[in-house]
């Protein structure tokens, strides 16, 4: 059995000893023989006495003063005291209640008496206790949420021709503020918010608080509230809370109908407040009909899902993609659409982001995966074309521990390959946890899935974030494309995505294409995919289908046409050289199918065939022991003449490795000792080949990367390493810096279409005013440097530049072409191109200065 403890003050030890014997068998005693050793007893138990016997007149201190500094301390105040005293007059007990004594006895003590009042003030206190903790909030002194209710029903009664307004607040991220500031900063910031509402409230209402972080207070309506006050209050709650920045929504319900139950006013009031959740800048919203009508209807979809996706009213709708530069259909984007059998169609933008919130979104994305792979599974079987399609991936998705197990699975169920399935992830969950994303995307791509970053331009994702994404392909958000080819100052953005998806080697996707001007605009920047209203619109799979089987006709077609070109067309040569006839013949039937063979007895012959086949031969098998010349001299042949020179050539000889290493250092590209397989020698001869391919594509890949997208000119790059190239020649030369004088106000005037029209036509006229052999380059927006090789002297170099000026005014005369202005310097020493550069630009500077629209020499 647990004791109450009851705290004694008595002088008189036999005194002590007397109350002792009273309350030992109900109660543990302490005792105090002066109001001093009182308070340190009182500072040791404070939480664990429930009442307190004092002696007015003691030493040290009496019992007057210990009441003082008890009832002044927070801590003891609430304990009850009542004082012993023998003088039984009334002026000593109305001086002990005055100094907060509960009760009073008087001396010799009757121990019915005692027992009886301390065991009646005990039970008073801790009734009072009870009542008070479920009346008010302990940390902020509000009223509790069940008293808050009772009082405000009191109210509302007893005031029906006042009208009040219930508002109530709600704590954005108030978890995180304890998380990182501590729980004694969110204490202090709640009791901050307290304070607040009873300044107010001020009498004219009711305050309480409902949970952690939620304020509710009945008020008369004495304003109308606007943004500007409930902003200036989140203000003072930042400044007072020392959190920095507190982010709160307010909501609002005027009390009109008071038959709604007064609980159903705080609810809506709190609706109305997260109705708001997320929106920077809106601080409060108040409940009406169209909130109401809102909520409803955000119930009635949630009410309805599970059933909706049981019953099969979700379809999955696919819109085309097509690609931009032969307009080929390309693939497809999966999407999801609700037919209600009571509401019709509805709009993904109503149920989506529902769901995403009540994390429904997971089983109804795992529905688009299953019914995608299933009509790619039906369009394969029926020998439709193999394209891929795209389906989205929530945020939610991302965090579920079987993502990869799922997806796997589903595209396994129908044996398809991952990468027939394109995961689109928005660019916003890429922000929000990187590192998450990153792993979870790596472990898809490393599976074979193509990952899409849908919605790129909408977020706020940095470029060393962008370069650490496990991305193929980047997406381009409809918003940002239409309004990107609507306003031509700013098209220059477009232009950079693309060169950014091209330095990290992604496709490039834009979506929502509406109109003939944006497909061309795009069309023109090298955009590789479209889809939008202006190709088609969303379709269910059934129509897709028949738009699957019309381009499989015309690739039928074009098959058909195909072949009978290749009919009219040769097939590539094998060229066999070898002195044994036998071994001619065995490499002849082994290849037969795969070239037309040509075949040469000694080095004479071989060479006649290369020279009568160059533009054909695809691949030599030359034996290095031919007679007059070798096998060697043919390799070299091969290696010196441009038009051959990447044929595929095989050596072949006796296992030497001597000749071996001679025969790879002149540039074939395989050895094989005689004796050995036809099967050997096939498999060496394909490898070859597709080493050579790729060296192909790798010099077309450089090529590319060197070449100025819009002129076809060398880049900046490209100018480079033609200079390079250049460092160890000291014939004479001279470089131009031409530099377009007008062209920011023809962009801004007439737009970009117009300006890069003009970057092209002077790019056409250099060319036309230049030698194949000189080095032609667009080195920036509108400049342009061109090294001439032969220029001999300094008048010859300024009346070449001064004719290309005079040709641009001609060209322009009577329009808007714009002019240009050039510097020049020639080179007779080997100096680097930088320099060159620099003091062409010292030149053109001179020329804009003193005769724009010609041409000036730099002189030392």
């Amino acid at each position: 059995m647990i004791y109450k403890t009851i705290l004694v003050v008595e002088d008189n030890e036999i005194n002590r000893t007397m109350l002792n014997t009273i309350l030992a068998d109900q109660y543990q005693v302490l005792e105090a023989e002066n109001g001093e050793e009182a308070l340190s007893l009182l500072e040791r138990y404070k939480d664990e006495i429930s009442l307190i016997l004092l002696d007015l007149v003691m030493p040290v201190m009496d019992g007057y003063t210990f009441l003082s500094i008890m009832k002044s301390t927070p801590d003891y105040a609430t304990i009850p005291v009542i004082v012993t005293t023998q003088n039984d007059g009334e002026t000593d007990e109305v001086a002990a209640l005055a100094h907060g004594a509960t009760d009073f006895v008087a001396k010799p003590y009757k121990p019915q008496v005692i027992l009886h009042r301390v065991a009646s003030i005990i039970n008073l206190r801790e009734t009072a206790a009870m009542v008070n903790q479920f009346q008010y909030d302990r940390l902020t002194g509000l009223y509790s949420k069940e008293f808050f209710y009772r009082k405000a029903k009191e109210l509302l009664a007893q005031n029906p021709q006042k009208r009040y307004d219930v508002i109530c607040s709600d704590i954005e991220n108030f978890k995180l503020i304890n998380d990182v500031f501590g729980i004694p900063a969110g204490d202090r910031l709640l009791c901050g918010i307290a304070r607040l509402y009873t300044r107010m409230v001020n009498g004219r209402g009711l305050c309480g608080r409902f949970n952690a972080d939620q304020f509710v207070c009945l008020l008369e309506h004495s304003w109308e509230y606007s943004n500007e006050m409930f902003r200036n209050a989140e203000i003072e709650i930042s400044a007072m809370s020392n959190t920095r920045s507190v982010s709160m929504k307010w909501g609002v319900f005027a009390v009109v109908d008071r038959t709604i139950p007064f609980e159903q006013m705080c609810d809506r009031a709190l609706l109305a407040a997260r109705s708001i959740k997320g929106q920077y800048g809106k601080y409060f919203a108040t409940y009406d009909d169209k909130l109401r009508n809102k909520l409803l209807r955000e119930q009635a979809i949630t009410d309805g899902m599970e059933a909706a996706l049981k019953e099969g009213q979700f379809v999955i709708y696919l819109q085309p993609k097509y690609r931009i530069q032969d307009y080929q259909l390309a693939g497809a984007e999966a999407l999801i659409r609700w037919n209600h059998p009571e509401w019709g169609f509805q709009s993904p933008a109503e149920f989506i982001p529902l769901f995403e919130k009540n994390g429904f979104i997971t089983k109804l994305d795992q529905f688009v995966w299953d019914r995608t792979c299933a009509a790619l599974r039906s369009w394969d079987d029926k020998g439709l074309p193999a394209i891929a399609v795209s389906v989205n991936v929530s945020r939610a998705d991302i965090y579920n521990a079987n993502l990869t197990d799922f997806l796997m699975n589903t595209v396994n169920k129908y044996g398809l390959s991952p990468s027939r399935l394109h995961l689109e992830i928005t660019e916003s969950a890429y922000t929000e946890d990187p590192n998450q994303i990153i792993e979870t995307v790596v472990s898809l791509r490393n599976l074979g899935f193509i990952i899409e970053m849908d919605d790129f331009g909408s977020g706020y994702s940095s470029l060393n974030m962008l370069n650490q994404m496990p991305l193929d392909i980047l997406k381009l958000d409809m918003k940002f494309i239409q309004s990107e080819t609507a306003k031509p100052n700013k098209q220059g953005i477009l232009r950079f995505i693309m060169g950014l998806a091209r330095w990290m080697k992604l496709s490039v996707v834009a979506e929502g294409v509406e109109t003939p001007e944006q497909m061309e605009r795009l069309r023109e920047i090298g955009c590789d995919y479209a889809q939008g209203y202006y190709m088609a619109r969303p379709m269910p799979c059934d129509q897709f289908e028949e738009l699957l089987r019309e381009q499989a006709g015309s690739g039928e077609q074009a098959e058909e046409t195909e072949e009978s070109q290749q009919e009219d067309c040769p097939r590539q040569i094998l060229l066999i050289a070898d002195e044994d006839e036998t071994y001619r013949g065995q490499v002849r039937e082994l290849f037969k199918d795969q070239f037309e063979v040509v075949e040469a007895a000694d080095g004479e012959a071989a060479l006649g065939c290369i020279a009568d086949y160059e533009s054909r031969i695809g691949a030599v098998v030359l034996s290095l022991t031919l007679s007059g010349p070798d096998g060697f001299s043919v390799l070299e042949i091969l290696q010196r003449e441009k038009a051959v020179w990447n044929i595929c050539a095989i050596a072949t000889a006796s296992a030497d490795a001597g000749m071996e290493e001679r025969a790879l250092e002149m540039g074939a590209d395989d050895f094989t000792g005689k004796p050995h397989t036809m099967k050997s020698l096939k498999r060496r001869v394909t490898r070859a080949l597709r080493a050579t391919q790729t060296r192909e594509w790798s010099l077309e890949l450089q090529q590319e990367a060197s070449r100025d997208y819009l002129t076809g000119l060398l880049n900046r790059r490209g100018f480079q390493a033609a200079m390079d190239s250049l460092r160890k020649e000291d014939a004479p030369l001279a470089l131009y810096l031409f530099d377009l004088d007008n062209l920011k106000s023809i962009n801004d005037t007439f737009g970009h279409a117009e300006g890069d029209r003009h970057i092209r036509q002077f790019a056409q006229l250099l060319r036309s005013h230049t030698r194949e052999s000189d080095i032609l380059s667009r080195y920036g927006g509108d400049e342009f440097v061109v090294v001439m090789k032969q220029m001999k002297t300094d008048e010859a170099a300024l009346k070449k530049g001064e004719e290309i000026c005079r040709a641009i005014r001609e060209m322009g005369a009577g329009g808007n072409l714009a002019a240009c202005t050039a510097g020049v310097v020639r080179r007779n020493e080997l100096d680097s191109s930088e320099e060159l550069i620099e003091r062409a630009d010292q030149a053109l500077y001179q020329a804009k200065k003193n005769n724009k629209g010609g041409c000036s020499l730099w002189r030392k």
